[in-house]
């Protein structure tokens, strides 16, 4: 496809997933990179790096000769997400934005954007790659096929260490009123990703936050970010399910380390799980895609009804080659 029918997309922030959305709009058969916009050095290198234009504003890129995007991915601090889309539906006539995670950070904001662009028109999607994922794909299309039965409960885990220079890089990261803290910035995804397997929304959260054990100088007490949390969910169609969190325990446990999709990021050695999902005739993990279940005629065989008296089964999915972002 030439340069000419492909979709013109510029990035807006040079900020931690930056560098990825510009790797996969750079190979991609359909998207062009026309432009990074971010008026602070991290956008200004990563555009110099990739002999990409570079421009401070939205205004700036408009009043230049440089084709025209026709969609903008936001990769800014959580707490800009909806001002900067607002300020493109405003500016610009996009037909498509994607927002990185969270689409805002708090409801009223983000219905207040989404109002805004379906008077446009446009198109606003969040950034839930994992959907995308194979191995997560391959787990709903598992358990749409009844190889499990029905579902009774999912458990998750989204744990690690992060260090200290996270924190000093980017200071919005241990301020709550800016978007900061593991709940926004990275259960988010266990959020659509809980979403998509249950096939049902969460309706009701029983939560508890972990001990705090972190100090950041200058920080306002008030306005810390929390470490973790443990939560007991329930959704919509009945489904329970149980979920840990903490971004300051020595932990692989959780999608990241798991998959090793952000090379910033190192795979767990050995292969790690972050979801299970409980039914009746069956249980899959993922994303190491481990499924259990009652192997046909074993308990007729011993003359036993099936149960826990019975031995189980172990196989691993077979999953497809696939990249979450570039599907995105």
């Amino acid at each position: 496809m030439s340069n000419d029918s492909k979709i013109a997309v510029a990035l807006i922030g040079g900020g931690t997933i930056a560098p990825l959305h510009a790797k996969y709009l750079l190979s991609s058969p359909t998207c062009e990179l026309v432009a990074i916009i971010d008026p602070f050095p991290p956008g200004r290198n990563l555009a110099q790096s990739l002999s990409v234009p570079h421009f401070s504003s939205v205004p700036d890129l408009l009043s230049s000769p440089c084709k025209t995007p026709e969609a903008y991915i936001i990769c800014v601090p959580s707490g800009l997400h909806v001002s900067v889309a607002s300020d493109i539906l405003k500016l610009a006539a996009p037909k498509a934005i994607l927002v990185e995670k969270p689409l805002s950070t708090d409801s009223s904001s983000g219905v207040q954007l989404l109002d805004l662009a379906n008077k446009k028109p446009c198109k606003v999607v969040v950034g839930h790659h994992r959907r995308f994922h194979p191995s997560l794909d391959a787990t709903k299309q598992l358990i749409v096929s009844g190889k499990i039965g029905k579902i009774t409960a999912i458990s998750g885990l989204w744990t690690c260490k992060k260090n200290d220079g996270y924190f000093t890089l980017a200071k919005w990261r241990y301020s709550r009123s800016s978007g900061g803290g593991p709940v926004w910035t990275n259960f988010v995804h266990d959020i659509d990703a809980l979403h998509y397997l249950a096939g049902s929304r969460i309706v009701r959260v029983w939560v508890t936050g972990t001990l705090s054990r972190r100090t950041h100088e200058g920080a306002v007490e008030e306005d810390l970010v929390e470490e973790g949390a443990a939560m007991l969910l329930q959704f919509a169609n009945g489904v329970v399910g149980t979920f840990v969190l903490s971004d300051n325990v020595a932990s692989p446990y959780g999608w990241d380390a798991a998959t090793g999709e952000n090379p910033s990021y190192p795979k767990a050695e050995g292969g790690v799980d972050s979801y299970r999902i409980f039914g009746t005739e069956g249980t899959v993990s993922a994303p190491d895609g481990i499924v259990w279940t009652y192997k046909d005629g074993e308990a007729e065989k011993r003359g036993l009804e099936v149960g826990w008296n019975v031995p189980m089964t172990r196989e691993v999915m077979k999953v497809n080659d696939g990249i979450p972002f570039q599907a995105q």
